[in-house]
């Protein structure tokens, strides 16, 4: 009995190191992790809105733990005229997450998607559905046809129905319908719920 007692005493003292070990590196990475998806948030906006003033955008962080929808600003530029409303909208299905910064125009239609981060397991395929439907700084798209009747829609310009009819059959079909339902709460949202 005494060698079972002993063994788990070890491995106690093991279990504890390597936490404290982890806690520790935690410390130190995670302000190194939030800098860096600072940085690549504001590389984001300026990918979309190249005249972006952060000065003169007024940013809400919202409760992720209710919504998707994590933050929203509204875009300025340098003379306080509105460009559109960015979202920042996070999903998660058994694939992975995916947060996506969603552009909204003034006329409340999508006018440009990217990727903040997709930890989807098929994430290349996703990221091949995203830039054939949804305009992007990383490839240009400027029309898709989501109709079967032939009738095409201007990437940039999506309204409400154009996101409804994109396909999301591909190689990574669960992926790409959760990029298309964050696409349509951050337009509902931008619509006022409607």
């Amino acid at each position: 009995m005494k060698g079972y007692f002993k063994i788990s005493a070890i491995l106690g003292a093991i279990a504890l190191v390597c936490a404290a070990i982890l806690a520790a590196l935690n410390m130190l990475t995670s302000p190194v992790i939030a800098k860096n998806d600072e940085k690549k948030e504001t590389e984001t906006i300026q990918a979309i809105y190249s005249n972006y003033d952060s000065e003169k955008s007024k940013v809400e962080s919202l409760d992720s733990v209710n919504s998707a929808i994590t933050k929203k600003i509204t875009a300025k530029d340098s003379s306080d005229k509105v460009l559109g409303t960015l979202y920042t909208v996070t999903g998660k299905n058994a694939y992975g997450a995916i947060t996506l910064m969603v552009a909204i125009s003034a006329n409340n239609t999508v006018y440009q998607v990217e990727f903040l981060e997709n930890g989807q397991s098929f994430a290349s395929t996703v990221n091949s559905h995203v830039k054939a439907n949804y305009h992007s700084s990383k490839e240009e798209v400027y029309e898709l046809n989501p109709y079967s009747d032939g009738v095409t829609a201007e990437v940039g310009d999506l309204s409400e129905k154009d996101v409804e009819n994109i396909n999301v059959k591909c190689g990574a079909t669960y992926g790409a319908t959760l990029v298309k339902e964050l696409v349509n709460i951050a337009l509902a949202d931008a619509k006022g719920g409607k």
